[in-house]
């Protein structure tokens, strides 16, 4: 292969990699925009964010504005706050029993049992 065969080859090669770099850059979004449109983005992530942040500002201003003192405030969420721990404790605990009742019963059921054929 002559110098220049070479040489022209190379080039080429730089010249395409180049092209396949810019390309692969290119997003959709970018030949919308070129033409006045965009794509529609989703808003839920935002709007949970405001929601939380509009819960967190509802519930200072609730205690700021509450009938009862801090300390009667503090000792009823304290309540609040057992009622809801031993609850989840309790669920949970049921749970994990009706799953083990359940694990008992598939290990022993399908053993005995036949297919019904239709």
């Amino acid at each position: 292969m002559t110098a220049k065969k070479m040489i022209m080859s190379i080039g080429t090669a730089i010249a395409a990699s180049r092209l396949a770099h810019m390309a692969s850059g290119f997003r959709f979004e970018d030949v919308l925009g070129t033409v006045g449109l965009s794509r529609r983005r989703s808003h839920v992530l935002e709007n949970l964010l405001f929601l939380g942040a509009g819960a967190a500002v509802g519930a200072g201003v609730a205690l700021l504005v509450a009938p009862m003192s801090g300390r009667e405030t503090r000792a009823r969420i304290g309540k609040e706050v057992s009622k809801l721990t031993e609850a989840a404790s309790d669920a949970m605990r049921e749970t994990t029993e009706s799953a083990r009742a359940l694990l008992h019963s598939n290990e022993e059921g399908p053993k005995n049992s036949k297919r019904a054929t239709t």
